[in-house]
């Protein structure tokens, strides 16, 4: 008994001593792991740094950038982010270290509208992604099928000119980001399932669209359930229970578009060539592991995505040549000099018009659709700029704040397409400096099309109409409200209203 009491009063202290050694390495462990994050703002505890993102984290990000650099670790809750705001540390992302930085970090928004992130914009990187991509790249967005598709995007580019001739008959002004996301959403709905959702100018076209931002918003906003996981079932700022209804309302459209599909597949009803919908519903019948969830999912990428996107991009363009009346009449003679003035602009243009591409790209510098586009995820720990960045690290990338760096760009705030005349600066994913469609293996796979419509919708509105802004006599008149709604991709808080005035043959435009 005092043997084994003996024993117990050595072993308590030594047992203690063992304890506390492994604390004091473990401390000592994680003292170095941090020491070796990027710098970054103090947090509050807890919380981290939550707070100082506001409500446009991009611009709040570009300011901490500032002072604590390119590379910025913040703590958001629970989860380590990285924040890239250069050049230099995006292609060391983006391309040095691509596949590490693959996956996507998907948020409780994500995964409730977009089937449990199962749609190729949301998919970790593996298998099923590289599926995706491959029937998207073959049978949607190849050069060959674009080319394919050209009379459709001609089709609808003509509808928005003459309706806009008909408006402007009447005297009436018109909603630029209206205009454009009609276009875009009739365009793909033809691509896809070749035909037209909505009426144009119906009740619903209003209410999609509406939908279609409230999905980017919710999607955008910082929600506790991300930040704290463990809140998630609690949901207190009620952000699952808003995006289960967008949910419900866009499966349910894309039920009916399928069930009227398959329906005709029984009528033995032909559609001229197979559309997107045609080929997905036969690979599923072919046993490839493609289900009916997954179809609805690539139908949510291409009907949000392949909207919001080009149409945001028209719009800001619009917004800033209609403060720059200058650079509308450079552009315009450009156009007649090209295109000629008895002619419709074609996509087939577009190569020969270097001062509307050099217009396109800046106004993508400074209006990037998605400001920190969709945020990457790091399957493995990994060193970026002599810093380590550790494995499920969520990684954003502030092309919004790149485009605006002053020490990467001259006078940045500035809207100068003629920068773009003196170098070969594109936004194809190579030149990291101008990288709002991402760069590497998730660069958006949309990029071929969007580079076609965003020019072909642009050049027609300044080839076919002059603008001016409602009640303004001059050009000094023409001042624009260019503030901005944040989400995962960037609104204008005041809807562009225009008025257009025919500058082409009547029996051109009709």
């Amino acid at each position: 008994m005092m043997n084994s009491m003996a024993i117990e009063s050595v072993y308590d202290p030594l047992v203690f001593g063992v304890v506390l050694s492994f604390i004091f390495l473990l401390l000592l462990h994680w003292k170095k792991k941090n020491s070796r994050l990027p710098p970054g703002p103090p947090g509050w505890p807890i919380i981290g740094n939550v707070l100082q993102l506001g409500d446009k984290p991009h611009e709040s990000l570009f300011g901490l950038a500032q002072k604590y650099g390119p590379l910025m670790s913040l703590r958001l809750g629970c989860k380590l982010t990285m924040v890239v705001s250069s050049p230099s540390m995006a292609k060391e992302v983006l391309k040095d270290n691509d596949q590490t930085f693959s996956s996507r970090s998907i948020n409780m928004a994500a995964r409730t509208f977009a089937y449990q992130g199962t749609s190729l914009v949301w998919s970790p990187y593996g298998p099923h992604w590289r599926f995706l991509r491959r029937i998207c790249n073959a049978e949607l967005f190849s050069p060959k099928r674009l080319d394919a598709l050209q009379h459709l995007r001609r089709e609808e580019v003509n509808r928005t000119i003459r309706s806009i001739f008909e408006v402007s008959m009447e005297g009436q002004s018109v909603n630029i980001g209206e205009i454009a996301f009609l276009n875009s959403l009739s365009l793909v709905g033809m691509m896809v399932c070749s035909r037209n959702l909505f009426n144009p100018g119906s009740k619903e076209v209003a209410e999609f669209k509406e939908m279609v931002w409230e999905v980017l918003k919710l999607t955008g906003t910082p929600n506790l359930s991300d930040l704290f996981p463990f809140l998630e079932r609690f949901d207190l700022q009620g952000l699952k229970k808003g995006m289960k209804t967008l949910a419900r309302r866009f499966d349910s459209l894309f039920d009916s578009i399928i069930e009227e599909r398959l329906g005709e597949d029984g009528a033995g009803v032909h559609h001229e060539g197979k559309d997107f919908l045609e080929i997905m519903l036969g690979l599923r019948k072919a046993g490839t592991q493609f289900t009916l969830e997954n179809i609805k999912a690539v139908l949510m990428d291409m009907f949000i995505a392949g909207t919001d996107t080009t149409s945001v991009t028209v719009e800001w363009a619009m917004a800033e040549l209609l403060g720059k009346p200058a650079v509308i009449r450079k552009a315009q003679a450009e156009l007649d000099e090209i295109v000629g003035q008895a002619k419709r602009m074609e996509e087939s243009d577009i190569a020969k018009l270097p001062y509307l591409q050099a217009i396109v790209k800046e106004a993508l510098r400074l209006h990037p659709a998605a400001p920190l586009i969709i945020p990457r995820r790091s399957d493995n720990s990994c060193e970026i700029g002599g810093y380590v960045v550790p494995e499920n690290t969520q990684v954003f990338v502030n092309v919004w704040g790149i485009g605006r760096d002053p020490s990467v760009w001259k006078e940045p705030l500035e809207f100068n397409p003629e920068r773009f005349l003196e170098c070969n600066t594109d936004y194809r994913g190579q030149d990291f400096e101008l990288i709002p469609f991402g760069a590497g293996r998730r660069i958006c796979i949309g990029l071929p099309l969007a580079h076609r419509m965003v020019h072909l919708v642009l050049g027609s509105l300044l080839h076919a109409f002059n603008w001016s802004i409602p009640g303004a006599t001059k050009d000094d008149d023409f001042v624009i409200d260019m503030s901005e709604v944040f989400g995962l991709t960037l609104q204008k808080k005041v809807p562009l209203i225009a008025v257009p005035t025919p500058r082409q043959p009547i029996n051109l435009l009709y």
